[in-house]
């Protein structure tokens, strides 16, 4: 008589239950990847932000007028939730953006007058 070849139940959820360790550890990197580039993108924001800010100063300083920062705070991404420019001093500036979704904790500041994010940046770094 021959043997009936096959899988037992056991095997089968020793199997499974390998699968969803598996799977799990690939989630996991997977949303750690997403939100490194979300805070990657939210950085971006913030730079695009006060480079626009700095262009308009220049614009103002060579042509007179006042400064009008509403086209450096609407170009954002899909991380990005707002983008605000406020005066911190004569002729210096300061863009705060923060982030939304899986990245809603995070607050980006740069200055015009630094090149580094501001201690202060909530995850920003």
């Amino acid at each position: 008589m021959k043997k009936k070849r096959g899988f037992t139940l056991t095997e089968l959820l020793i199997a499974l239950a390998i699968m969803a360790i598996m799977a799990a550890v690939v989630i996991s990197v997977y949303r750690g990847y997403v939100r490194k580039t979300a805070r990657s993108s939210l950085q971006t924001d913030t730079r695009n932000c006060i480079t626009c800010v700095a262009a308009e100063l220049a614009r103002i300083a060579l042509t007179g007028g006042s400064p009008n920062f509403d086209n450096c705070t609407t170009r954002i991404s899909r991380y990005t939730q707002s983008c605000s420019v406020s005066p911190i001093g004569e002729e210096v500036y300061q863009c705060t953006c923060n982030g939304k979704g899986i990245i809603s904790d995070s607050k980006c500041i740069l200055t015009t007058e630094s090149t580094e994010f501001e201690s202060g940046s909530q995850n920003c770094e």
